[in-house]
């Protein structure tokens, strides 16, 4: 065996081994994620609040060591603020609400700035576009009334999760499942503030939970399928 042929091999090797870091990262993600929506009817229970972030952080560890460059990096913090905001709605039955609003702002914001990495006007993401801020502004009218105190805080977080969407409809990217993550995204935060600010939804934590997991795993997947 030459030279060249034992560098091709360790070459080899390490896609490999990236290959099934990968895989076992996703088998964390799926298996943590099933076990809190299967575990909810028990809720609350000792370390709930891991088993629902696991999922986020293992999809950030994935991104980071996956996607290239300062992408990456961004999507993995973005990723990171997810699970933080995970653990502060999870602790004391939502005591911490405020703050796991504030830290999934931050997290809407870096998932702004990595979709702008890749930034593309296109017209034909336009009515995408107007889908969404329609989307942002019904939800809004719709809150306004019960809000009170929380109307500036939700609203900031609105526009920053509307803004998210219209980032994601707009990269340059040759999948939309970024897009489709992002939608997914939107529609469990919405199912959130309905049902805290208007109106109790029926099954709310199985409808939020399971959008919001697919919601992560497709824009993650967006950028691994690049």
């Amino acid at each position: 065996m030459t030279d060249t042929d034992e560098d091709d091999l360790c070459q080899h090797s390490e896609v490999n081994k990236m290959t099934a870091v990968q895989k076992s990262l996703l088998y964390i993600f799926a298996a943590f994620a099933l076990i809190f929506i299967a575990a909810m009817p028990f809720q609350p229970y000792a370390g709930d609040f891991v088993i629902k972030a696991i999922p986020a952080i293992s999809l950030a560890v994935l991104a980071l060591i996956t996607v290239r460059r300062i992408t990456g990096k961004l999507l993995f913090v973005s990723l990171l603020l997810c699970a933080a905001g995970d653990v502060a709605l999870e602790l004391e039955a939502g005591k911490y609400f405020v703050i796991g609003l504030g830290l999934f702002l931050i997290a809407q914001i870096m998932f702004i700035a990595t979709f702008s990495r890749d930034f593309k006007m296109q017209r034909s993401r336009i009515p995408i576009i107007v889908v969404f801020a329609v989307y942002g502004l019904v939800i809004a009218l719709t809150l306004t009334p019960s809000l009170g105190e929380m109307a500036i805080p939700v609203y900031c977080y609105l526009v920053a999760i509307i803004l998210m969407g219209i980032f994601a409809a707009l990269r340059g990217a040759k999948n939309k499942f970024t897009l489709y993550g992002a939608a997914s995204f939107i529609i469990s935060d919405s199912i959130i503030a309905i049902n805290k600010f208007v109106v109790r939804v029926p099954a709310v934590d199985y409808i939020v939970m399971i959008t919001y997991y697919l919601a992560l795993f497709l824009i993650v997947c967006g950028f691994l399928k690049e």
